[in-house]
């Protein structure tokens, strides 16, 4: 005699999970090749390094040397290398046990002025009070001051000296003296006809090339308040204007509550740059050169000499593909489960399995426990085989964090992605919309990610002072 009364928990639970089992046998190869995906993404990268690390191991990619008895080839031993011997490229390898001693510099906005004519730059300065500041700003920059033509180099951190070439990643090698552009020292007052003039400079590893010098006048403007310092620098940031091109605002600052007993001042830079070093030391020096001068006359000085990055070893040139791909890359492909779960869930709905499956007496409850563990267990195995693969393989995004970080990261992610493909599987009912949609928001949300919401996470204060 047929039981009239509804199947029980553990029953519909049973025969659902025995219905999903034979629809995945049914789809055995595509499950497998999911899963492997990881591993075939693996062996790619590790392909794409090893073909990468060959071409770094070339000569072209090593220090300079040359042979002891200038013979063609010789023995290792018998090498001289260093950066005398290297072309640009090579001298990243190299080994420099005595860095270069660089004078401090001001980053200026780029120039746009006309040939022999001093080139005028604005310096933004603001106050509680306004007389001490403006006596303080006055100390900033020379009346007139030229380099000594005996020693050059020597007189030059003497001199408030600005470029706008784009200092580099380190202090190695100073963009300003070997790029096109003059050096430009900073003072008050520059000559009716602003000719300037060149000294030959001999930096290491390079022949001797000309530097061009010019003067560049400085001129402080008082604001009312550092709010009207913001809206000037944004009005003139690259961004904010409609002719695409920066302001000539050098540098701002704003003194606070300074006075005769102490010095607090907000300094003003520009932090737009995701790459290389901000040319912030020479801007406190000023300030603090200044306030000095304004205690104690001015013959007062705080001398800043130079700048130089620490001694380094041979440091072969290396590249990690894993790392340059950043987390873009990966997101996308933990991500790619979503669209497998969300058009599985509204393809039953399209094909109206689950409306069958309700007929027979299936209750939501089993439905969506077996739908969500089934899931779950393909996520697990996904991410695991994903995680081995990867870790097998030496990828250092990988190896070089924890892994029981990496399992929280991961279990939780796969949880909100599961449960965000339940909630959206409800407004969709053709598969196609479905798959198209989900990779859209597959590849939207990656980008969105990497280009939007990283900054946030990254920069530590949103009252960070920029301009450019």
């Amino acid at each position: 005699m047929v039981d009239p009364s509804p199947a029980s928990f553990f029953t519909q639970t049973n025969a659902l999970l025995r219905k999903n089992l034979t629809f995945q046998k049914r789809n055995v190869k595509t499950n497998i090749l999911l899963i492997l995906f990881p591993l075939i993404l693996s062996v790619l990268l590790i392909s794409l390094q090893s073909l990468v690390n060959h071409q770094l191991t070339q000569p072209e990619s090593k220090c300079g040397c040359v042979c002891r008895d200038n013979s063609t080839t010789c023995n290792d031993s018998d090498k001289l290398c260093g950066v005398q011997y290297s072309d640009q490229t090579q001298m990243a390898a190299c080994a420099i046990p005595q860095p270069h001693e660089w004078p401090p510099l001001f980053q200026l906005p780029p120039v746009y002025c006309k040939e022999n004519v001093s080139c005028a730059f604005n310096m933004l300065f603001t106050s509680d009070n306004q007389s001490f500041a403006q006596n303080v700003s006055d100390n900033m920059f020379p009346i007139e001051s030229y380099p000594d033509d005996i020693d050059i180099m020597a007189s030059l951190p003497s001199n408030v000296l600005g470029s706008d070439a784009m200092p580099g990643a380190n202090n190695f090698l100073e963009p300003a003296f070997t790029s096109d552009r003059p050096i430009f020292y900073l003072q008050t007052q520059c000559p009716r006809y602003n000719f300037g003039y060149s000294f030959p400079y001999q930096i290491p590893g390079n022949a001797s090339e000309k530097v061009e010098v010019r003067c560049g006048q400085v001129i402080n403007f008082w604001r009312n308040s550092s709010s009207d310092i913001d809206t000037e620098l944004y009005k003139g940031n690259q961004r904010g204007k409609s002719e695409g091109r920066i302001n000539d605002i050098v540098s701002a600052f704003d003194f606070l509550n300074s006075n005769e007993d102490g010095l607090n001042v907000t300094v003003w830079y520009n932090s737009t740059r995701k790459v290389g070093l901000l040319r912030i030391p020479r801007s406190v020096n000023l300030i603090s050169n200044a306030y000095l001068k304004f205690l104690l006359g001015p013959d007062t000085k705080m001398l800043f000499e130079f700048v130089k990055e620490i001694p380094k070893p041979e440091t072969p040139i290396r590249l990690e593909v894993a790392s340059l791909l950043s987390g873009l890359f990966f997101t996308w492909v933990v991500l790619l489960l979503f669209p497998v779960i969300l058009t599985s869930l509204v393809y039953e709905k399209q094909q109206k399995l689950r409306i069958m499956m309700k007929m027979h007496g299936l209750g939501d409850g089993p439905y969506w426990m077996i739908s969500y563990g089934y899931f779950l267990a393909l996520s697990v195995i996904y991410i695991l085989c994903f995680v081995t693969f990867g870790s097998v393989f030496g990828l250092k995004f990988f190896t070089l964090n924890d892994y029981s970080i990496q399992f929280i990261f991961y279990f939780i992610y796969i949880n909100l992605q599961i449960s965000m493909a339940f909630l959206l599987s409800s407004f969709y009912s053709n598969v196609k919309t479905a798959t198209v949609s989900s990779y859209i928001g597959v590849f939207g949300t990656g980008l969105l990610g990497s280009q939007f919401f990283q900054h946030f996470i990254q920069v530590s204060s949103f009252a960070s002072k920029l301009y450019q």
